[in-house]
């Protein structure tokens, strides 16, 4: 089962660089219901079907907020850093 997570955070990460937030929501929610209806029909438990579709759910969306976090940290650092060193003069007064 630990694999089934590692590479469904694996997925999430991956759908983070080019998937819209809400085309990936639902995506989720697809899988999660998949997951249920997949883990319900082999003889869990209701409870625990859902259960592990939610835990899927969660790894997915772990994945694609990691990977924009790690976004955000190259991107926004990056840029922050460039913005301070460049000294641009501008041609309007601050009044």
């Amino acid at each position: 089962m630990a694999w089934a997570l590692l590479v469904s955070f694996v997925i999430g990460a991956i759908c983070a660089l080019r998937m819209p937030i809400l085309v990936f929501t639902l995506v989720v929610v697809a899988v999660m219901i998949a997951c249920v209806i997949a883990s319900y029909s082999t003889g869990s438990t209701f409870l625990h079907s859902i259960g592990w579709g939610l835990i899927f759910a969660a790894v997915l969306e772990a994945g694609y907020l990691f990977t924009h976090g790690v976004l955000y940290f190259l991107y926004a650092r990056r840029a922050n850093n460039e913005r301070t060193s460049r000294k641009v003069q501008s041609k309007y007064s601050a009044d």
